[in-house]
C-alpha cells in the first residue's frame, strides 16, 4: 500500500485567527470590547502541549484530560487579561464549542482535488495532525472524512509532532507499506520531525524558507506531481 500522511491545519483546512480569535470573540461577548487580538495572541505562544512535543501527554497533563488541562491553562490567561474570576471560568468553558464549530473552518479550494487526485493514484489517506480530541468529528462536518482511512489526532496518540513516538505509532499500524509521505506546512512538525523517522516528506503553502527541495506552493500543484 502506499501511504500519504497529511497535517490538517494550514494544509487542508483554516480556522481564521485560530486560538487568538476564539478567545476574542468571547471576549466581546462578555463585554470585555478594550483588547486587541495581538494582545491575546502573546499569551498563546507556549503552554499547548506542541509547544512541548518532548514531552509525553501523560507528563504533560498530569492527571487531567485535554479540556480539563486546556480550560485552567486559558482561565488563567483570562485572569492575566483582566477577566474577573467569574467571567474567565464562563468564557474557558465555552472554548471548546466555538473553537471547533465548524462554521468558523474552511477548507482550501484545491484540498479536495488533490485528495480526490491522490486516491485515484492508489494512494491512501491519512491524518497525521497535532490537534483537539474532536478533530475527526471536525472532518466529518467539513464533508472531507471520507477521503480519509484514518485519523489520527495527537490529542489521542499521546504525542506531538515532531516527537518520533507519534510516526512511530503510525509506522507499527502501517506493517504493509509500500510507500509513506508526510504532507504538511510545518517545517519542523512535519518535515523533520517525518524524515527523522525514515518517512519521505513534502513542505506545502507556507512560504519555502527553508529552500526545501520538496515544496508546492499549493495542493494543485502537489496533485500534478503525486
Amino acid at each position: 500500500m502506499k501511504y500519504l500522511l497529511w497535517d490538517f491545519d494550514n494544509t487542508l483546512a483554516y480556522r481564521d485567527g485560530m486560538w487568538s480569535s476564539t478567545l476574542y470573540e468571547l471576549l466581546n461577548e462578555h463585554g470585555y470590547n478594550n483588547l486587541r487580538m495581538d494582545d491575546i495572541g502573546s499569551y498563546l505562544e507556549s503552554g499547548f502541549p506542541w509547544h512541548s512535543p518532548e514531552i509525553a501527554h501523560k507528563e504533560f497533563f498530569k492527571d487531567k484530560n485535554w479540556w480539563e488541562y486546556m480550560n485552567e491553562y486559558f482561565k488563567g490567561i483570562l485572569k492575566k487579561l483582566g477577566v474577573e474570576d467569574v467571567v474567565a471560568n464562563k468564557i474557558s468553558s465555552c472554548i471548546r464549542e466555538k473553537y471547533i464549530n465548524p462554521s468558523n473552518w474552511r477548507i482550501y479550494d484545491d484540498t479536495i482535488l488533490c485528495l480526490k487526485s491522490a486516491i485515484e493514484k492508489g494512494y491512501s489517506n491519512i491524518i497525521l495532525s497535532n490537534h483537539v480530541p474532536e478533530l475527526e468529528e471536525l472532518m466529518k462536518s467539513l464533508g472531507i472524512r471520507d477521503y480519509f482511512i484514518k485519523v489520527y489526532s495527537s490529542a489521542h496518540v499521546g504525542y506531538e509532532k515532531p516527537n518520533f513516538k507519534i510516526y512511530e505509532k503510525v509506522l507499527f499500524d502501517l506493517n504493509d507499506a509500500e510507500s509513506i509521505t508526510m504532507i504538511g506546512d510545518n517545517y519542523t512538525a512535519d518535515i523533520q520531525g517525518a524524515k527523522r523517522a525514515g518517512i519521505e516528506a513534502i513542505l506545502v503553502r507556507k512560504d519555502n524558507e527553508y529552500n526545501y527541495e520538496r515544496y508546492f506552493s499549493t495542493l494543485k500543484e502537489l496533485a500534478d506531481f503525486i
